[in-house]
């Protein structure tokens, strides 16, 4: 399999607050936290993953921060 069919877009939500010191833990995605009042905040990942592998490191990072995983997204390459 090649390394262009292999590269994905994703788009990972997250209830809680993600630190931005876990940027290159989390494969360089960008962070973005989305507050609404009485609402638990919600943050979102979105960019270019590598792989599967480099995928599921980000769940497994996100699960070791125990943020509660809202959903995962694969978005069209642009």
């Amino acid at each position: 399999m090649s390394q262009e069919t292999q590269t994905a877009d994703y788009r990972i939500v997250v209830e809680g607050v993600l630190d931005p010191v876990w940027f290159e833990c989390l494969g360089g995605l960008e962070i973005i936290e989305q507050r609404r009042p009485g609402q638990s905040v919600v943050t979102r990942l979105e960019g270019r993953l590598v792989d599967q592998s480099a995928l599921q490191g980000v769940l497994d990072t996100l699960f070791m921060l125990g943020l509660r995983l809202v959903f995962v997204e694969r978005l069209p390459l642009a």
